[in-house]
C-alpha cells in the first residue's frame, strides 16, 4: 500500500474496558470519557474540534472494536497497533513512567509516526473474523483430544473422548459451511473468494482466511503481503559478520492456513513441485522451502485479486 503524508493531526486513544483516555500528537489537550456509544460521540466531537484525522489505538483484546467502527464511521482514519509496538517504541524514546494519560500520548507519538496502515475495517469481515476464530479454536479443541486420546487406555474414557470429538467435528463442520454461505452472499467477498481458490493448494477455508482477515491483499505493491503476512526474510548481518535471514511477526492466524496450503501446492502441483524440487537440490532445508512456498503463494494472492483475474496454473518446467 502506498504511504501517505498526513496535514491533519494524530491522536492517541489508551483503550480500557469502560475508559477511554485520550491525546493528540503535539498539543496539551486531553480527554477521559466511557468506552460506550455515548462516550464515542464525546469523542468524535471532541476531535473534530482539534482538526484530527488520524487516530491509533492499541489492541486490548477486542475493548477497542466498538470504538474502531465508531470512528471509521465517522470518517477518521484508524490505526491499531500490537502492544509490543507501543512497548518498543517507548523503550526507544526512554519513556518508562506509565499511565493511562501517559499511555494515550505514547499511541498517539507512535501513530504520527507510522507510516503504512491497515485498510479500514469492513463491519462484514470483523463479524466473519469471530466466526472464523471459533472455528479455528473448535479445530484446535479436535486435535488436543485426539492428541489425548492417544494415551488414553480405559475404554469408557476412550467412547467418552470419542463422543466429544464427534461432537466437536459437527460444530467445526457447521461453522465452516456457515462462514462460507455469508461470504458466498455477498458480490464482492464471493469474487474475492473465488479468485483465491484458483491458487494452488488454497481451498475454501484458507481463502475465506484470507478473505477475512487479509482484506488489504490487491492493494499492496510487490514484497508487501509476504511481509504483513509474515513470510518475509531478513536479513541478519553486522559488519564482517554474515546470519541466517529469519521471518518474523506478521498475522499468525492467516499464515497458519497459509502453511497448510504450501503443504498442499508442494505435494499436488506440478509448478510448485518442480520449485521445491530446484530448493531442494540447492541444498535448502524442508522448512525453508515450505516459507518460500508460502512466500510465492500469497504475493500470488495479491497478484490475482489486483488483476482480477484467476490463476494460470505454471507448467512443471
Amino acid at each position: 500500500m502506498e504511504q501517505r503524508q498526513f496535514n491533519t493531526n494524530t491522536a492517541g486513544i489508551d483503550v480500557g474496558k469502560l475508559a477511554l483516555d485520550v491525546a493528540v500528537h503535539g498539543l496539551e489537550d486531553e480527554l477521559r470519557t466511557e468506552n460506550s456509544p455515548a462516550g464515542f460521540s464525546e469523542l468524535i466531537g471532541w476531535l473534530k474540534a482539534r482538526e484530527v484525522g488520524r487516530v491509533g489505538l492499541e489492541a486490548s483484546g477486542g475493548y477497542e472494536r466498538a470504538a474502531r467502527l465508531a470512528l471509521e464511521a465517522a470518517g477518521f482514519e484508524v490505526v491499531v497497533h500490537q502492544p509490543l509496538e507501543v512497548r518498543r517504541f517507548a523503550q526507544f524514546k526512554r519513556r518508562r513512567a506509565k499511565n493511562d494519560r501517559l499511555d494515550a500520548q505514547l499511541i498517539a507519538a507512535v501513530t504520527a509516526q507510522t507510516d503504512t496502515f491497515r485498510a479500514a475495517q469492513d463491519p462484514r469481515l470483523a463479524e466473519l473474523a469471530e466466526r472464523l476464530t471459533a472455528y479455528e479454536q473448535v479445530t484446535d479443541q479436535i486435535a488436543k483430544l485426539k492428541t489425548f486420546l492417544e494415551s488414553v487406555t480405559l475404554k469408557d474414557l476412550a467412547r467418552t473422548m470419542l463422543v466429544q470429538i464427534r461432537s466437536l467435528e459437527r460444530l467445526k463442520a457447521k461453522l465452516s459451511l456457515d462462514i462460507l454461505s455469508r461470504i458466498k452472499a455477498e458480490a464482492d467477498l464471493h469474487a474475492r473468494l473465488r479468485l483465491l481458490t484458483s491458487l494452488p493448494g488454497i481451498g475454501p477455508i484458507v481463502a475465506a482466511s484470507l478473505v477475512i482477515r487479509m482484506p488489504e491483499l490487491g492493494q499492496m505493491r510487490k514484497g508487501q503481503a509476504s511481509s504483513l503476512i509474515g513470510v518475509a526474510p531478513f536479513d541478519r548481518e553486522s559488519g564482517q559478520w554474515k546470519g541466517q535471514r529469519f521471518i518474523s511477526g506478521g498475522r499468525a492466524r492467516p499464515r497458519r492456513m497459509l502453511y497448510l496450503a504450501a503443504l498442499a501446492a508442494k505435494r499436488c502441483d506440478p509448478g510448485f513441485k518442480a520449485f521445491a524440487q530446484r530448493l531442494l537440490d540447492h541444498g535448502k532445508a524442508p522448512k525453508v522451502i515450505l516459507v518460500a512456498i508460502m512466500r510465492k503463494l500469497i504475493e500470488a494472492a495479491n497478484l490475482v485479486l489486483a488483476r482480477d483475474q484467476p490463476w494460470l496454473r505454471q507448467p512443471a518446467g
